[in-house]
C-alpha cells in the first residue's frame, strides 16, 4: 500500500530482537517508508521519503544510498522492473539503477485529467498483470502505465519517460451541496491490455457510445485502429492472449471474439446459450493452441475446449455448480465461488475426469511454486498433490490462517501472532506479535528468503526485515 508523508513528531520506539527458528536467519533488519525486492537486492525508501538505500539479501551490507528527490510530497510506492527501482512519488515518477544506486531519471507522473488522485502504477508482462511483484524488463513483453480511474498513460519501464499523450475517458464530477461533498464518475475509463511484440494493445473510448481497439509502438504512435473491436475491448469483459499464437481474445457472459494481436484481425466470433446475467465466463490457453472456456452460474458450470486459431470445440461438459475445472497443472485462480468446494482435473482429449479432490470448509487449494503441482492446506494436515490432483504426500501440520505461500516459507496469522514456517517441514522459522505482512515482491529473491514488513502506527516507519533459510 502507498505511504504517506508526513512528519515523525516523536521518536519510533527501539524495535525487540527477533528470534528466529532453528535453520532460519535474520538477515536485514531495517526501518523504511516502503520496500521492493529485486533478484539481488533488496531496496528501501528511507524516513525522510528523499533517499533509497540498496541493500544485499544475503549479509545485510547497506550497498549504495541516493537521493532520489529534492522533497517528498504526495504519495511514495516502489515497484521493480528489470533493474530499475520505480518510485511513484506524488506528482514525480523517479527511476533508480538498482544495481550501482545511481539516480536515472526524474519525469511528470501526471496522468489523469481532473481532479482524480487514485493513481497506481499498472506494470504487465504480455498480458499478465504483475502489480508489485518484481518483473523482468523485456521489450517485446513488459508494459508500463500510470493508472487513474479515468486515464492511463505509457511510459519507459527503464527511465520512467512517457510514451505519446495520456489515453483519458470522460470526467463526470458530482457536487452534493447539501452534503458539502464532490465525487468523480468516470465514463469511458481506458484499458490497458497488454503487451505482445513491442506493441502495447488497449481499449479506448473514441466516440460517446463505442470504444476502439488500438495498437500502438514505443513511441506512442498509434499503428492501427479496430472499431469492429469496440465490445471486445470494454473493461467490463475478461481479457487474456496468448503471445506464442499471436491471439487475443475476450469473453462475457454470452459470446466471444478472438483477434489476430499483432493485427486486430478477427479470427473467430462464438455465441453461448443462457441469459448474460447468469453468466460468468473466462477462457484460457491450457496447452499448446488450446482455449478451456468455462462458464458458471448458481446452476451449472459449463466447461468447453476450443481451438485458439479456429475456435472450432472440441469437447463440451456439464458440472455441478459446486466444482472448479482444471487442466493438469493449471492455476486454481479460475471460476470458482464462495460454495465451491471439489476441484475436478480433466483430461484434455476428450474432457474426461482425471480426479477430483473436495476440501472441507477451513482447507485451501492452490498451485505450489516449489513444484508442478498443488498444496492443501488447512485442517490438521498439509497435503502435496500431483499436477492432475492425486495426493502424493501429507505432513501433519495444523496451518490455520494462512495469508501467504511460497516455494520456501508459508507465513499466516492467528489474531495478533503472525508465524513463518520453513518448508518443506513446515516448521516456525519465525513467530512475532503484531502487524506482520509479507512484502509482494519476495519471490524476487528466490526460495530462500522472505521479506516481512511490519506496520508500527500512522507516524512510525515500517520495520523491514529479511528472513533467510540458507
Amino acid at each position: 500500500m502507498p505511504e504517506k508523508t508526513g512528519p515523525d513528531d516523536q521518536a519510533a520506539a527501539p524495535p525487540s530482537a527477533l528470534a528466529p527458528g532453528p535453520g532460519a536467519r535474520v538477515a536485514l533488519d531495517v526501518r523504511g517508508r516502503g520496500v521492493v525486492a529485486l533478484p539481488d537486492r533488496v531496496v528501501v525508501l528511507d524516513d525522510d521519503f528523499r533517499h533509497l538505500r540498496g541493500f544485499d539479501p544475503v549479509t545485510g551490507a547497506e550497498l549504495w544510498r541516493v537521493q532520489a528527490q529534492p522533497e517528498a510530497r504526495g504519495e511514495h510506492t516502489l515497484y521493480a522492473v528489470g533493474d530499475r527501482v520505480l518510485l511513484y512519488a506524488g506528482p514525480d515518477l523517479v527511476a533508480v539503477d538498482a544495481r550501482r544506486g545511481e539516480l536515472v531519471a526524474t519525469h511528470s507522473a501526471r496522468a489523469y485529467n481532473g481532479g482524480d488522485s487514485h493513481c497506481r502504477l499498472d506494470i504487465t508482462h504480455g498480458f499478465a498483470a504483475r502489480g508489485r511483484r518484481w518483473t523482468v524488463d523485456d521489450p517485446a513483453l513488459t508494459a508500463c502505465a500510470t493508472a487513474c480511474t479515468c486515464t492511463r498513460r505509457l511510459f519507459r519501464c527503464d527511465t520512467g519517460a512517457p510514451i505519446g499523450k495520456p489515453f483519458d475517458g470522460s470526467e463526470i464530477h458530482l457536487h452534493d451541496e447539501l452534503e458539502q461533498s464532490a465525487s468523480m464518475m468516470c465514463v469511458g475509463a481506458p484499458n490497458l491490455l497488454g503487451r505482445i511484440g513491442g506493441k502495447y494493445l488497449l481499449g479506448v473510448r473514441t466516440r460517446p457510445d463505442a470504444y476502439e481497439a488500438i495498437a500502438v509502438d514505443g513511441e506512442g504512435k498509434v499503428l492501427w485502429r479496430r472499431p469492429e473491436l469496440s465490445a471486445a475491448v470494454e473493461p467490463y469483459r475478461r481479457f487474456d492472449g496468448d503471445g506464442a499464437a499471436d491471439a487475443c481474445w475476450s469473453i462475457d457472459g454470452t459470446s466471444m471474439v478472438a483477434w489476430t494481436c499483432s493485427t486486430g484481425q478477427i479470427r473467430w466470433r462464438a455465441q453461448f446459450p443462457g441469459e448474460a446475467h447468469q453468466f460468468s465466463s473466462e477462457a484460457h490457453v491450457v496447452a499448446p493452441g488450446l482455449l478451456l472456456v468455462r462458464r458458471h452460474s448458481e446452476s451449472e458450470l459449463q466447461v468447453e475446449l476450443r481451438d485458439v486459431a479456429t475456435g472450432k470445440q472440441r469437447w463440451r461438459r456439464t458440472l455441478p455448480p459446486d466444482r472448479v475445472a482444471l487442466a493438469p497443472g493449471e492455476d486454481t485462480d479460475v471460476l470458482a465461488f464462495a460454495q465451491t468446494t471439489t476441484y475436478v482435473w480433466l483430461d484434455l482429449h476428450k474432457g474426461a475426469t482425471l480426479r477430483e479432490h473436495t476440501l472441507a470448509k477451513d482447507q485451501s487449494l492452490t498451485r505450489d511454486p516449489a513444484s508442478d503441482g498443488y498444496i492443501r492446506l488447512g485442517g490438521s494436515e498439509v497435503a502435496l498433490l500431483s499436477r492432475d490432483g492425486e495426493v502424493l504426500q501429507t505432513v501433519p501440520k495444523d496451518t490455520p490462517g494462512i495469508e501467504w505461500l511460497g516455494a520456501g516459507f508459508v507465513a499466516g496469522r492467528q489474531e495478533r501472532r503472525f508465524t513463518v514456517l520453513r518448508r518443506p517441514d513446515f516448521a516456525p522459522a519465525l513467530t512475532v506479535e503484531g502487524g506482520w505482512l509479507v512484502e509482494d515482491s519476495s519471490a524476487a529473491l528466490g526460495p530462500a528468503a522472505v521479506v516481512l514488513r511490519e506496520q508500527r502506527g500512522q507516524d512510525e516507519p515500517l520495520r523491514i526485515v529479511v528472513l533467510r533459510a540458507d
